[in-house]
């Protein structure tokens, strides 16, 4: 299988973003996607149906793709799913980051669940397996995405940094790719949770191009309402990944 896998190249641990394979658009047309978020008190209670608020999704199940199917084996088919979620409007930083749960550990506001940057290997999800074309794919029938598609980053705020995208199992919230000033946020900017402090936002964490995309571990307790199967055990950042080829990063 790996010898298909012809954007990653194996022995310098790198991928590329322009010669990875997507699942298109085409006829799969689900149930209008719905995200609805509300705030009581220091609560903020978010509702979804796990399905794009933007209708953006790709032609799931992808059987008639021969190639990607020949590559992931992913027969699932994306479903509605009505959660609802309570996070914290003022988390606190544990003492001790936590492992990462498997299964969803956020949500965006695009309505659709954020799972991990691995696959069921413990490698690099994005680099590795099929999604679609707006960044997204099924576990059977839960949607979700392992980052943040560009088109998500929508929303700038007057200082240039990015809005928030989403919130994550802890109760922080996931800003896009752009810091103060519309700086493009790196691995290098970052704590090992993905995440940094300054004085107008407090902790949050970023979305990057780079691995771990979205969150590398949890810097606040975790909330169960989001609580995966599992845990990985070990600090996300230390999965196998592959790194992006340098000519292929974010301007």
């Amino acid at each position: 299988m790996e010898s298909k896998i012809t954007w990653i190249d194996f022995e310098n641990n790198t991928w590329d973003l322009f010669e990875k394979l997507w699942l298109p658009s085409g006829e799969f047309s689900p149930e209008k996607g719905f995200y609805s978020e509300t705030q009581n008190n220091n609560k903020i209670i978010v509702e979804i149906n796990n399905l794009p608020v933007d209708g953006k999704i790709g032609d799931w199940p992808m059987s008639e793709y021969k190639m990607l199917t020949s590559i992931d084996r992913n027969r699932g088919i994306p479903k509605e799913q009505k959660r609802s979620f309570i996070f914290i409007k003022s988390p606190e930083k544990a003492n001790y980051p936590s492992c990462l749960s498997l299964g969803a550990i956020g949500v965006t506001k695009n309505g659709v669940l954020i799972f991990n940057a691995t696959d069921g290997r413990g490698e690099d999800a994005v680099a590795r397996e099929i999604v679609d074309k707006y960044g997204g794919h099924p576990a059977r029938e839960a949607y979700h995405y392992h980052f943040i598609h560009e088109r998500l980053d929508k929303e700038f705020l007057e200082n240039g940094h990015s809005g928030i995208v989403g919130y994550i199992n802890d109760g922080f919230p996931l800003y896009g790719y752009k810091g103060v000033g519309g700086i493009q946020m790196t691995n290098e900017d970052l704590d090992l949770c993905h995440g940094h402090e300054h004085d107008v936002f407090g902790y949050h964490y970023h979305a990057t191009i780079e691995y771990p995309y979205t969150v590398g571990c949890y810097k606040g307790e975790i909330i169960n309402n989001l609580q995966g199967s599992g845990n990985n055990n070990r600090p996300l950042l230390n999965q196998r990944n592959y790194k992006l080829k340098p000519k292929q990063k974010r301007n």
